[in-house]
């Protein structure tokens, strides 16, 4: 059986992940008050299908005052979203 994604497809995926990733940080944090923006979107075939995993770090300027871990939770939920978005959009066609 044919592969729903090539490994190309699955790179493409991945990094469309990661993009939504970033932009949910930037869009709640100033780019110049971050030190540092780590993302990471990896997938891994399955006796199911593909599972992906979504992991976010971020280092900002002491001056700010957010929950990180709680931003970098929703960021990394909203790689997912978007993600499983483009699996869905992918399976209809």
């Amino acid at each position: 059986m044919q592969p729903l994604f090539s490994s190309k497809e699955l790179e493409e995926i991945c990094l469309i992940g990661e993009n939504a990733a970033r932009e949910h940080v930037l869009s709640v944090l100033d780019r110049h008050l971050i030190r540092s923006l780590n993302v990471r979107v990896t997938s891994e075939r399955s006796g199911s299908g593909l599972d992906f995993n979504a992991d976010v770090e971020i280092e900002v300027d002491p001056v700010v005052k957010i929950d990180l871990e709680s931003l970098a939770e929703a960021a990394a939920d909203r790689a997912l979203e978007t993600i499983d978005e483009k699996v869905r959009a992918k399976r209809v066609a």
